[in-house]
Parts: structure tokens; C-alpha cells; sequence
């Protein structure tokens, strides 16, 4: 795989903008010989043209900067199976000994190209930096100089809370772990969880995987977070009279608890369990997410001043008039905690339980003992947990029937494999029908084999029974995980909080419900969705609480100015080209009743030789030097002396003839 960069010719200038941006010098423009039109030459003779249209001589990384940059929008960019194909460098232009006084295109308006140092291609005379061209028609954007917005790298684009993925990944390849521990943090109160946890959906946009694979982001940041060490948090500017009640202690809740101490206000968490963290604490098992690494984090919330008290459940111990009696902001973030049935003969019998209160009770330590065959019903991460939680707690044998194939599973790849290596039988495309018993329990459970109809909806294939293909396997107990959905049981009736179809809170952009000072995220609007998700949805309604008691107009960005980590300008970048493996990730070790926390981090070398893949994309475009260590660029391919070549014949040569012109010692302009 790779990036293949293609020019719409007849649109094309020949204003080499493109090549002279491009960071890793995959571009550079035909040399023909033909005589040009450009200027009026010595004596009235015209000069040979210098430049004619861009080629891709180099491996390209697909930051868009040329597509972005193009005055004529005639830059394309795709990606292409197997190796991508390369012209040849061009060889050296000679210019005449005595310029013409005439004008003479590019070589006088640009730069030459493929230099060690790459400066703005319009000199001083604007301040370059690239930004999204929104419409076709709005051109020569580099000389806009307002509304501007740097581009960011995909893996940040992707990242639910904006997390800087770029940034601490080239940090720990030049072994700056605190710093790249901090630039974790920054966006995020739960940096190791989610190094522990996260689906990270960065890595599914990485760009580096189209080269070969993407970067193994999210083991990196755990590993940013045991080698380093983030520094104590400063006091708040301005300690505010204001104060906050937030109900649910899961991610969202405490991460808008952290942000709005970090602003200075006083913070209480009500939560109902005996333990702060949510489903993060009840939810996961500690062989995937140690407690330890979950109660640190937390402990740093709480260090700032939030004040939390735990045992203490809405519509129980308070309501929600209490809490606007004490408070002038309230941000309820009570999650998806209440587990859909399965809908079908049987689904209510004693044996038939939600995964989520099996894993609740394991993970309060109530140590459920099971005996007999399990099988469980669902393909997320809640069904692969409570598997694998099952087999630990003295389960003969685990089942996991799911009415998809195995790659529409919402459970990561790395769960799943992990299960079958733990000894988890896996059905796929198995719909269940019946669950058949008696009062006293359950007996088996009956399903029937489906297959894809060729069909999608929202994205997902459709799927249909194969008639005939009911089968039944033995259980003495079932585990229902086909997702959760928000309780609006809190809510009392009247309060003018609306609720939506699945019975979620309806809440703005920036979480604020139809009751003026009380707002709502996570997954208690969402619906059931990931830790990093409800991250982002819990500075999002800080920044709108922050603005609600405040009275400032972008409440999200005085956060992002409070917590952000300086970023000092990176003037030299090395990127590498050549193709090279991921790095693996063994299996974690299984030991039956055990749940201790098995999965190895990387070590030093191979974080750093792992960090060194990235493409750099979050800083690359800005940086004055870019090197290309290996791989198909141009630093690295073979080079031929100059020879002279005779005049091209008129027309435009195409790719192919270029791709024989020999290259150039010096390359580029000359």
C-alpha cells in the first residue's frame, strides 16, 4: 500500500507551490527542453522552460499539504495497493549566464526544491502556514490571513477528546518521556486507562497504515505513562464562588470534574456505587484494567479539591431539586447502565443474566462462583469481558454466539484472540431464538445460522437466517450482552428534561439539556459508547458550565489554555519510509481463577524503535527540515551523473518518458 499523488495536468500552473511544500520531497517538476513561452530570452530568443508539471519521485506520507496548497485545486490524492509508482528525478536546469531582464517564471517567484532546508515558499512576504481549504473555489489560501486553521494529524482528528497522538508518540522516540506523559494528559485526566483500555479509533485513520501498519498509538501511551512522571498540578488562577454538583463518577463525570477544578470552581461527584469510576471500575475486569492504575488517576482528580461521595444515588438519597437548591450548575453523567434484553422465548428465565451485573459483581469482589457451561450473548467488549470473567469464575466451558461475522465485531481484534487463546469457543453468525428451561433454570439455548445478504445499514452488513440451520447448545447460565442504554428513571417527571427514543437525555453540543443550568453527557446522551468518547463529552460540558456561570464566550478554550503543555517547535524531523513491521504484542498469560493484570508493556528499545514509524503528521508540515532516513524518497534512491539530453519533442512528455530522464547529483532546481 502507499499514497499516490496525481495531477490534473491541463488545470496545472507549473507554479511548483506543490513541490516546494511538499515536506518529504516527493515531488519535483519535469525538466522538457522544448522551447518555452515565459519570457522573451536573450535577444529576443526564448528561453527553454525551467519547469512543467509535478511527478511523484517519493514515497508520500498523505498529509495533504499539496492538495491543500494547490492555487488550482488540480492535486490528487489516493492511496493505491502494492508499491506506489515513481517517476525518476529530473535533472538540473541551466539558466542562462545573463538573465534577461524579461519576467522568468518560478525559478525567480519560488525556491528551488529538495534542499535540507525548507523555507515559506512566498518568502517574507506573507506568513505561510498551511490550513483547510473548504470550498474548491477558494484558492491561494495561503495567503488568507484570517479564519486560519492549522491542519492536525488524522490519529488527533479521530480521538474523541482531541488527544495530541503525534506529538507524545515523537516525544518518546526521542525518549522525553514526562513530556510526552503530560501531552497525554493534557486533553485526557485518564491517560493510563486508556492506555490500558481504549478502542483507539486513532489508530484506525493512523496514516502510517497505509505505508504497511498503522502506529501501535495506544501502547505507546501506556508506555509514556510508566516511564514518565507528570509534574503537580498548579493552583487555579481564580478560586470561583460557583459551585458544581456532577452526578455518576465515571469518565465523563470526573472528567468534567477535573477540568472545572482545574478552572478554579468547587466541585462535588455524587456517586452511586461504593467505588468511583463507573463502568470503568464495575465494568472492566482488573486483568484487562489494574485498580491500581484506575484509583491513581482518580486520586489526582480528587487532589485538586472535587469532592466525592460515593453511595449516594439519584432519586434515593437526593433529587435533582436538592441539588439545584445547592448548586448553580449541575451536569448529570450517569451512563448506560441498564442492559436490553434479549427479546426472544425464554429471555426471562432464572440463569438468564446481563453481563454487566456479572461484572458488576465480580468486580465489587462478591466472587460469583459459576458451574456448568456459559454461554454468552453479544460481540462488544462487555460480552468478551464477561467471557473471559466467566471462565475465570469456574465456568466448565464458555460460548460466546454472535449474529455477525467475526470482522462486524465491536470487540477490539486483541480481545477477541485473546478469548480463543484462553480456551473461549466463539460462534459467528449465530442469532439466538429460544432459551428453553424450567423455573428452576436454564437448560440450553437455540440459535440459527445467518448469513450476509450483500446489504448494509448504517454502515454494517445486513444479515438473514439460513432456513433450516437451527441448532441447540447445552447452559446452565446465559449472559446477555447485546448493549445498554441510559436509565431516565432519575428523572422526575415534568422538569423539562426531554428524553430521547432509547431513552437517553437529550442534551445540546454543548450538553446543556432544556432545564436552564443543568446539562448532561456520556452515555447517558449517547448512548453506550467508549471511555474516551465520554472523556471528550466531559470537557465539552465543562467548557459549557464554565461559560454558563462565567459568562465567557468559549469556555472549552480557556480549559485548552489552562491545561495545555508549551510546545516548543521542532526545527529538524526524521521521518522513515522504508516498511517495517509493527510491533507485536504477545498474548496475555492465562492462569484459571486468576485476574491478575498479565499483559507485558514494551520495553524501552522497541518503544522508540515503534515511536520512529510515525509519519509525524501533527508537526510535519511546519517543520523547516524533514528528512527522509529510508524508504522510497528521494535522499535514498539511486543517483546518475548528469548527462546532456536533447531537446524533448513538443507536447508535454508523459510519465512514463519522464520516469526514464536520468536523475540529477543535486536534484531539484538549480
Amino acid at each position: 500500500m502507499g499514497y499516490r499523488i496525481q495531477i490534473q495536468n491541463e488545470g496545472c500552473l507549473n507554479c511548483g507551490v506543490c513541490m516546494d511544500v511538499c515536506p518529504v520531497q516527493a515531488l519535483d517538476m519535469t525538466r522538457p527542453q522544448r522551447p518555452g513561452v515565459e519570457g522573451g530570452g536573450v535577444f529576443g530568443a526564448p528561453f527553454n522552460w525551467m519547469m512543467e508539471f509535478p511527478i511523484q519521485v517519493g514515497e508520500c506520507i498523505g498529509c495533504g499539504i499539496c492538495v491543500r496548497e494547490c492555487p488550482t485545486h488540480v492535486v490528487l490524492l489516493d492511496s493505491v495497493v502494492g508499491a506506489t509508482p515513481l517517476a525518476a528525478r529530473q535533472g538540473p536546469v541551466n539558466r542562462p549566464v545573463d538573465p534577461a531582464p524579461a519576467w522568468q517564471p518560478l525559478g525567480e517567484v519560488t525556491r528551488e526544491s529538495l534542499k535540507p532546508a525548507r523555507v515559506s515558499p512566498w518568502g517574507d512576504l506573507f506568513r505561510w502556514r498551511t490550513s483547510e481549504r473548504p470550498q474548491d473555489w477558494q484558492v491561494w489560501r495561503s495567503m488568507v490571513t484570517d479564519a486560519r486553521r492549522d491542519p492536525i494529524a488524522p490519529c488527533q482528528d479521530a480521538c474523541p477528546a482531541g488527544t495530541d497522538a503525534g506529538r507524545y508518540v515523537g516525544l518518546i522516540g526521542q525518549g522525553r518521556y514526562d513530556e510526552a506523559y503530560a501531552v497525554a494528559a493534557e486533553v485526557n485526566p485518564f491517560p493510563s486507562v486508556c492506555g490500558w483500555i481504549c478502542t483507539a479509533p486513532c489508530e484506525s485513520v493512523c496514516r502510517r497504515g497505509t505505508l504497511d501498519e498503522p502506529i501501535a498509538i495506544r501502547r505507546l501511551k501506556r508506555f509514556a505513562v510508566e516511564q514518565g512522571k507528570l509534574p503537580p498540578v498548579a493552583p487555579p488562577a481564580n478560586r470561583r464562588k460557583e459551585t458544581v454538583a456532577i452526578v455518576g463518577g465515571g469518565p465523563a463525570g470526573m472528567s468534567a470534574a477535573y477540568y472545572l477544578a482545574r478552572l478554579g470552581y468547587c466541585v462535588t461527584v455524587f456517586e452511586a456505587m461504593p467505588v468511583p469510576g463507573g463502568m470503568m471500575a464495575i465494568g472492566i475486569p482488573e486483568y484487562r484494567l489494574p485498580r491500581t492504575v484506575l484509583c491513581e488517576e482518580i486520586d489526582r482528580i480528587v487532589g485538586l479539591g472535587v469532592e466525592l461521595k460515593l453511595d449516594s444515588a439519584m432519586g434515593r438519597d437526593f433529587t435533582l431539586a436538592d441539588l439545584e437548591a445547592r448548586y448553580q450548575a449541575v451536569f448529570l453523567a450517569t451512563g448506560a447502565s441498564r442492559s436490553r434484553k434479549l427479546g426472544v422465548p425464554g429471555d426471562g428465565l432464572p440463569g438468564v443474566v446481563p453481563a454487566t451485573l456479572f461484572l458488576k459483581q465480580v468486580n465489587l469482589g462478591e466472587k460469583p462462583v459459576l458451574a456448568g457451561s456459559v454461554v454468552v450473548v453479544g460481540g462488544g467488549s462487555t460480552a468478551m469481558d464477561a467471557a473471559r470473567s466467566a471462565l475465570r469464575s469456574g465456568a466448565r466451558s464458555v460460548t460466546v454466539l454472535y449474529r455477525r461475522g467475526r470482522s462486524d465485531m465491536p470487540a477490539q481484534a486483541e480481545e477477541v484472540e485473546a478469548a480463543e487463546h484462553e480456551g473461549i469457543a466463539i460462534l459467528f453468525e449465530a442469532a439466538v431464538t429460544e432459551v428453553k428451561g424450567t423455573d428452576k433454570g436454564v437448560t440450553s439455548i437455540k440459535y440459527i445460522k445467518q448469513r450476509p445478504t450483500g446489504k448494509f445499514e448504517g454502515g454494517r452488513a445486513v444479515y438473514e437466517p439460513i432456513p433450516g440451520s437451527d441448532r441447540g447448545i447445552d447452559a446452565a447460565t446465559v449472559m446477555v450482552a447485546v448493549g445498554e442504554e441510559p436509565d431516565p428513571s432519575i428523572l422526575p417527571a415534568g422538569v423539562g428534561i426531554e428524553t430521547s427514543g432509547f431513552s437517553g437525555i437529550v442534551a445540546d453540543a454543548g450538553q446543556a439539556t432544556g432545564r436552564k443550568g443543568v446539562f448532561a453527557g456520556g452515555d447517558v446522551v449517547s448512548g453506550a459508547k467508549t471511555i474516551i468518547h465520554a472523556v471528550g463529552a466531559g470537557r465539552r460540558a465543562a467548557g459549557s458550565i464554565h461559560e454558563y456561570l462565567s459568562g465567557s464566550r468559549d469556555g472549552e478554550a480557556e480549559i485548552m489554555a489552562t491545561v495545555r503543555v508549551p510546545k516548543a517547535p521542532e526545527p529538524v524531523l526524521t521521518v522513515d519510509l522504508a516498511t517495517r513491521p509493527r510491533i507485536g504484542m504477545a498474548l496475555p498469560a492465562y492462569k484459571p481463577g486468576s485476574f491478575a493484570a498479565t499483559q507485558p508493556s514494551l520495553e524501552p528499545g522497541a518503544a522508540k524503535a515503534e515511536a520512529s514509524r510515525c509519519f509525524r503528521c501533527d508537526s510535519v508540515y511546519r517543520c523547516e527540515q524533514v528528512h527522509v532516513q529510508s524508504g522510497r524518497g528521494p535522499t535514498d534512491r539511486p543517483v546518475a551523473s548528469t548527462v546532456e539530453r536533447p531537446p524533448a519533442p513538443m507536447g508535454r512528455p508523459t510519465l512514463a518518458e519522464s520516469a526514464t530522464t536520468p536523475e540529477s547529483i543535486t536534484g531539484g532546481r538549480d
